[in-house]
């Protein structure tokens, strides 16, 4: 078989209990379904960390994020760190990726091996052709204020674009981030997962709004909301969720159209999950609970017609030597990552959480109370069924995860075992880097998205 096209799709914020492939019991993603009924789906996938820069860097370099570097806000990329799109690319592939994040852009580093990286907070760069975007971006401005849509839908018919100009396989990834804060979907979407919420006259629509927009404000307590407000958030989550799946649909079908769908990898996922109030929790900041990365995961190999479903415990570290392996036929030894076809299930994955940026201790910083507790790095290896945690001070946490949440336990025996494995995988957990000066755009775009 010629070398197979390789698609990433990265659903960012998208917690995997919100997908009906996953039992959700509302229609969030009807696409995704008919997707997964020619696809794997792996139930047991875990996210390397729970938030977008150290997640992404993981899945493209294959690397725990104490091996390659990336944790936190800063540093960015490493050059010297392997990238699936610097490897494919020297195979001779078309590499392009789509992102509206700044935490995957250029910036970062994140562009290295593409030929053509769109990002929504800078000009796009294609080497060696021509980019004329202004009828694009007309279109763009059309669907966001005529059709109420957002940059998802601009950076999917950029992508596209880009499949149709290229005349060899290519290696594609798009991050779709509408699911990110503030949960603000279109508007027939929103209204369709609005009509699952019954306690309209138990609701305050000001309070609901302040935690789509700023959820910290609930943790300061400048806030107050209970379950009502919480459950119209996932509300329009779920609405979010919808609107990306019509892409997803939108996107499939123009696989088939062009006749790419049947031998094309297409890996969807998530770079980690959210939380609505759990445990005093917000956002995908402050922990390595099993709703921030125990993540959706679905492949469908070339040629794959019917569905499959794997329980092996899988990280999202596996992706990048999967898809290099598919392609290449080997995979590369140095990512700590192995090929979902061909290697052997590890007895544990690993997960990373430097701490709370400085802007958002800045932000906690006169609170009395528990958020001491939050202020802290976190490491955690986990197995099927156990995960211990492990926190910049030494202490640590063992939970039972078996069925899907994180159950404190003692065990010392197991405790000491888990603790000696992450050890030899991670060792200790690096110190936050800090002070990295950006542009007011910039800063505006991550205030928007909760992280500043």
């Amino acid at each position: 078989m010629a070398q197979p096209n390789v698609l990433l799709i990265v659903l960012d914020a998208v917690r995997a209990d919100h997908l009906t492939p996953y039992g959700y019991d509302r229609p969030t993603t009807p696409n995704l379904d008919a997707f997964a009924r020619r696809a794997t789906r792996y139930d047991d996938a875990v996210a390397a960390a729970p938030w977008t820069p150290p997640s992404h860097a993981a899945m493209f370099t294959g690397r725990y994020p104490s091996n390659n570097g990336v944790y936190g806000l800063t540093p960015n990329l490493d050059p010297d760190q392997p990238h699936v799109a610097e490897l494919l690319a020297d195979r001779g592939y078309a590499t392009g990726g789509f992102s509206n994040s700044y935490h995957t852009s250029p910036q970062r580093g994140f562009d290295r091996g593409f030929d053509y990286y769109h990002d929504i907070l800078s000009l796009p760069r294609f080497r060696g052709t021509m980019y004329e975007p202004s009828l694009d971006f007309a279109r763009h401005l059309y669907d966001y204020f005529v059709r109420d849509y957002d940059d998802s839908s601009f950076q999917l018919r950029r992508l596209c674009s880009w499949i149709d100009r290229i005349d060899r396989p290519f290696f594609g990834f798009i991050n779709f981030n509408s699911a990110h804060s503030p949960y603000d979907p279109p508007t027939r979407f929103k209204s369709e997962f609005e009509s699952y919420f019954d306690a309209w006259d138990a609701v305050d629509d000001s309070a609901a709004e302040t935690l789509s927009d700023d959820a910290y404000a609930w943790m300061l307590d400048e806030v107050r909301a209970g379950d009502p407000e919480w459950d119209l958030v996932k509300c329009w989550y779920d609405g979010e969720i919808r609107y990306l799946d019509s892409l997803l649909g939108t996107l499939f079908d123009g696989l088939r159209d062009r006749g790419l769908f049947e031998d094309t990898m297409v890996v969807v996922t998530s770079d980690h999950g959210e939380q609505f109030g759990e445990d005093g929790l917000v956002y995908h900041q402050f922990s390595l609970a099993e709703r921030l990365v125990n993540v959706p995961l679905l492949v469908k190999w070339p040629g794959q017609t019917s569905a499959e479903t794997s329980d092996e415990l899988v990280s999202l570290v596996d992706l990048a030597p999967s898809m290099v392996e598919l392609a290449t036929g080997e995979a590369p030894p140095e990512m700590d990552g192995r090929s979902l076809r061909t290697g052997a299930e590890p007895e544990a994955v690993f997960a990373e959480y430097a701490g709370p940026s400085e802007s958002i201790q800045r932000r906690f910083a006169e609170r009395d109370g528990p958020f001491d507790d939050y202020d802290t790095g976190l490491q955690a290896v986990r197995t099927a069924r156990h995960k211990l945690v492990r926190r910049t001070d030494g202490t640590a946490t063992l939970y039972d995860i078996s069925d899907g949440t994180d159950r404190p336990i003692d065990d010392d025996e197991l405790a000491a075992d888990l603790r000696s494995r992450l050890e030899a995988a991670l060792g200790e957990l690096p110190r936050r880097e800090e002070g990295e000066d950006l542009s007011e755009h910039v800063e505006s775009h991550l205030e928007e998205m909760g992280y500043l």
